[in-house]
This record gives structure tokens, sequence and C-alpha cells, in this order.
């Protein structure tokens, strides 16, 4: 007799087109696969979308109630910030909230429900708190950090389930780099001299901008360390001056500089963008997962936000470097020295490839705990 498949929907807003938000449904799909080989895996997202890694199908409530679990896996996504954050981005949404699919499907009776990874905005606290107490029917709930499961503690009035914490995905994203680079994927040329990251995508005040053009160039020419400008935000915005754009930013320190550095083009794809992090000397920019690339290389990695965003803390401060987040752009010179020594420093790299390893051990653990939790092994 032929034994019922699992079925499993994942969630996610990959449709978005942001680096991490891409990569996480194609990497937590293949995680489960290693461990749940004969399972069925369906990808879903707000818009159904189609990428050089996977299809998704637009998330439909109705769709499943049939799954024997149903997971939303990564990203900060437990927030209800649909006009203030998403409408800008799905400006054809039409009927439902884009943060239905966090929230929409966990009255469903059926199937096993589990957040994993995932991170939570710092305004949760003052949403709604039918949506927050829906979350004590999940069966797993692990966040990214220690900020973001201290914010649902003061959110949540009663939670029976245990909040876990673990790694972002980000820590293994190197393990897919390292397999798409050996089978010849990318085809934008690397840089033949070290150089390192940068990006930006909330600044778009001119002296800002040029400050920070100033910064790199003089860092540029005092080191030989070739400045890389990364558009690494490619969403469907349809406002150029968005916070989601960054290659606007980029485009205007690279005039202020007079064509100093090496301004990528837009809409580089995933195997392009990984491979130019994997190779650089060093990241600093705005992107999360700028950073948790390099680091999970154990290169060193540093963010300039003008607010203290509770993802970026959570990165920084689980490591012991907070010094590595800076919200003052008056900071950024100093910041480029210490990551171009770091950088140098035989020690401080054999440190960080420690580090790496061991979060992408607990990764591959509390991976395990879910498959063994969804399919009623965990005795």
């Amino acid at each position: 007799m032929k034994t019922k498949r699992t079925k499993i929907a994942v969630l996610s807003l990959a449709d978005i087109n942001n680096y991490g938000d891409m990569f996480f449904p194609y990497l937590f799909r293949e995680e489960l696969k290693k461990r749940l080989p004969d399972a069925e895996i369906r990808l879903y997202t707000n818009v159904a979308c189609h990428s050089v890694l996977y299809d998704t199908q637009k998330y439909d409530r109705k769709l499943l109630g049939d799954y024997d679990a149903i997971i939303l896996a990564g990203g900060e996504t437990i927030h209800l910030w649909d006009e203030e954050q998403w409408s800008n981005l799905y400006p054809d949404a039409g009927d439902g909230n884009i943060s239905d699919i966090a929230f929409d499907w966990l009255t469903l009776d059926k199937p096993f429900k589990a957040y994993f990874s995932v991170g939570v905005h710092p305004n949760m606290q003052g949403h709604k708190q039918e949506a927050l107490c829906a979350m004590n029917r999940l069966n797993y709930l692990s966040v990214r950090g220690e900020l973001s499961k201290k914010i649902l503690e003061g959110a949540i009035i009663s939670h029976s389930n245990e909040i876990r914490i673990v790694p972002d995905l980000g820590w293994i994203f190197n393990q897919y780099i390292d397999r798409w680079e050996q089978e010849g994927k990318g085809k934008t040329a690397l840089p033949q001299t070290p150089y390192m990251i940068f990006e930006m995508f909330y600044e778009f005040d001119e002296n800002t901008l040029q400050f920070a053009a100033g910064a790199l160039a003089r860092f540029q020419e005092a080191t030989g360390v070739r400045v890389v400008l990364l558009p690494i935000v490619q969403t469907k915005s349809t406002q150029a001056l968005s916070s989601w754009n960054d290659f606007y930013p980029l485009s205007r320190l690279q005039e202020y500089a007079e064509g100093a550095f090496l301004l990528m083009p837009d809409q580089l794809d995933i195997f392009d963008l990984g491979r130019l992090l994997k190779h650089a000397k060093f990241y600093l920019g705005d992107s999360m997962h700028g950073a948790v690339t390099c680091l999970a290389y154990g290169k060193p990695a540093g963010n300039v936000l003008t607010w203290t965003a509770p993802k970026l803390q959570d990165v920084h401060g689980m490591r012991m470097r907070a010094d590595c987040f800076i919200t003052h752009w008056g900071r950024l010179p100093k910041l480029l020295d210490a990551l171009n020594a770091e950088a140098e420093d035989e020690k401080a790299a054999r440190y960080a490839a420690k580090y790496a390893d061991y979060m992408r051990y607990r990764l591959s653990v509390e991976i395990e705990l879910l498959c063994r939790q969804l399919t009623g092994n965990d005795k």
C-alpha cells in the first residue's frame, strides 16, 4: 500500500523581490526536502510569481485546509503595517490584507501551524489583539532574535506555546551560493582587485549622500580597496524614491563621487548577488541579509541605519558586536576603517568562521526539531 505523502505549504513574501526574501522559500524548501524527501511542498506568496529558483502560487486561505502543515518561514513579517509598509509594494493587491499571509490561516483547525525564524516589527505591540491572540494556535514558534521574542512576550496576553530563538535563515545562504558557483551560475564578472560592498536604501537626503560619497572615496583612495555599489533591493515599488529602492541613492553616490566607484546594474539575479557578496572583503550598508551573507563566510559586515532596527540589533548583538551597527552617518569613516582592519586580522577571521559554523549548526538542529514535530515523531 502507498503511504500518504505529507503535504506542506510554505508561506513567504518572496514576491517582494528583495534579496533575502527571494532566498527564503527556496532555501527552506530545500532544507525540508533533505529531511522529508517524500513530502509534497508548495510555495505561496501574496502574488503568484516566477523566479529562476521557483514558482509560487497566490495565497488563498481556502487552498490550505487540506495541508498537513503550514509554515511561515523567515522575514520580518510579524506586523500589521499593511498601509504603512506594504501598500506601496502591492498597489494592485485587491481584496484582503497583505498581512493575511501571516495571520489569516492561523484559525484553520487541521494543519500543523508554524512560524520559523521570523522577525517581529517593534510596533507589533500596538496592533490588533485578535491577530496576536491567534498566534496562540501555533504548534511551533521561533523568532530570529531576543528582541523579537520580547516584543511578542509583551504583546501577547497569554501564550501557551514556547517561543524559541533560532538563527536567521541567512546563516546558510553561503551553502547554496557555493553550490551555484560550482555549477557555473552567475554571469557578472567579479572585480579583479580587493573590493568591499556598499548598499543603502533608506537615505535620500542630499547632505547624507554627499557625506557618504566623500567618506567612501577617501577610503578607496587610502586603502586601494574598490568600493562596489550593489543594488540588493529589487522591488516592484511604483515610487522612484521609495525606501524599497536602493538603485536611486546608489546612483546618486556615484554621481557625487564623479564615477569613482563601481556601480553594479539594477536587477541582478540572485546568483550574481550571492557571488559578489561572497568574494567581497567586507560588507557595509542598510541590508540585513547583505551583512549576514558575508558573516556566513566569516567575513566582517556592518550596518548603518538611522533608526534602531531590532533585526540589526539582534544580528550584531548576538555576536557581541554592537559596534558594527551605527545609527549616525558621521561614524561611517570609522566603521569603514574598522571593518577593513578586521578583514585583515587572521585571528578574527578564524573566530568569525567558528561562530558562523555554530549558527548553521543551531539552524540545522532547529529544522530537525520542526520536522519531527510536524510529522509527529518528536518523542
